[in-house]
């Protein structure tokens, strides 16, 4: 393709994003309800998580779910203490105790828990809560309280720790959950279950080695000499994923070449049932208008909008860099873009940077 035509093509692109302009459009940053965050993976599973500190010791308590639709809720609990082999975790609800896990029992089960593909687990000493109806049990119970106190058994002779983590918010994370993830009105639905069947959940499919990609995929991807160079253990960290499209076609969005201090580079190469597969082009902005661009930064799929988004961090804090977002519709087509020039180490607020694209006015 000359340059001429390329320059034509990405202005008709860009010129698309005015018809999704009217569009309710996600926002920047993910969402939160009072105490509780949610957020959900490129391959579709979505979490709802409490970070609480209490002195020195925090506790992490995340609720998940895969996409699939037999896929039951899962709850993980992450500390950053060291807990006695013959101590006892104790969950309780508004001074209810809910459950008391013994710490040698509750690590011997840990292998049964099959943890969902591509899930990447919070640093410091994580478990899994036993599932089926002890879950259900704590879940049911969470929904209808007000507080839940997780009881730590302390070592090296600091003694108990009683973490309190505030459950407002958690019905309305739970149920976003549930819309995310399509199950609203479904017999799966965690918060206001249906009659309607459970269903997978809009998805993608993890990719955790180069060795998963077919051949014309990985033709396309070994093209470019950074990203046939990436170490193994590297790109299953990475969250890369095969994106399932009408008419046997997929895309797949694949790391490019190691990560640098902030950012991870990525490509979009989309494969046909023909066999064929060619490298997506995304379109930016610049000060002299769109240009094409072949590198997609620490990339997010978003399955329920079949949205991509990039967010190139300027410093490590990320109060500073480039904001991308892209709507799959044959082509990646630029809906957003923002931009922050100013690294001053400032907490990162991506809803106040200056939006390219559309183009707006405001600070920089």
């Amino acid at each position: 393709m000359t340059p001429r035509l390329l320059t034509l093509l990405i202005f008709a692109i860009a010129s698309l994003t005015a018809t999704f302009g009217a569009l309710a459009q996600p926002g920047r940053a993910v969402p939160s309800f009072e105490g509780w965050t949610v957020d959900c993976g490129n391959t579709g599973i979505c979490f709802a998580s409490s970070f609480t500190r209490a002195q020195s010791v925090w506790v992490d308590v995340r609720i998940i779910r895969d996409w699939q639709a037999e896929a039951q809720p899962l709850i993980r609990v992450t500390t950053n203490t060291e807990l006695l082999q013959d101590g006892t975790l104790r969950f309780e609800v508004d001074g209810n105790t809910i459950e008391a896990l013994p710490i040698e029992q509750l690590r011997e089960m840990q292998p049964s828990v099959n943890a969902p593909e591509g899930f990447r687990p919070l640093g410091g000493e994580g478990f899994w809560y036993p599932t089926g109806p002890a879950t259900s049990t704590l879940l049911s119970a969470m929904q209808s309280g007000q507080e839940l106190t997780v009881h730590l058994p302390g070592a090296n002779g600091t003694g108990p720790v009683a973490v309190p983590v505030s459950l407002q918010g958690l019905k309305a994370s739970l149920l976003w959950l549930d819309n995310r993830q399509d199950r609203t009105g479904t017999v799966a639905a965690i918060v206001a279950p249906g009659d309607e069947p459970a269903k997978d959940a809009p998805h993608a499919l993890p990719l955790m080695s180069p060795d998963q990609l077919p051949p014309e995929v990985a033709a396309v991807w070994a093209a470019n000499r950074l990203c046939s160079e990436i170490e193994p253990t590297i790109f299953a960290s990475l969250n890369a994923v095969r994106v399932p499209l009408p008419d046997d076609a997929s895309l797949y969005i694949i790391p490019c070449g190691a990560p640098t201090a902030y950012n991870s580079p990525y490509v979009a190469v989309l494969s046909g049932k023909d066999g064929g597969a060619r490298q997506i082009h995304v379109s930016r902005m610049s000060e002299k208008g769109p240009v094409a661009s072949d590198l997609i930064y620490n990339a997010r799929w978003i399955p329920a909008d079949q949205q991509l988004v990039s967010y190139f961090k300027g410093s490590g804090v990320g109060e500073c860099g480039v904001w991308n977002r892209w709507s799959w519709n044959g082509t990646l087509v630029l809906l957003e873009e923002a931009t922050r020039k100013t690294c001053d180490g400032t907490a990162p607020d991506l809803s106040n940077w200056s939006s390219t694209w559309p183009v707006s006015g405001g600070p920089n």
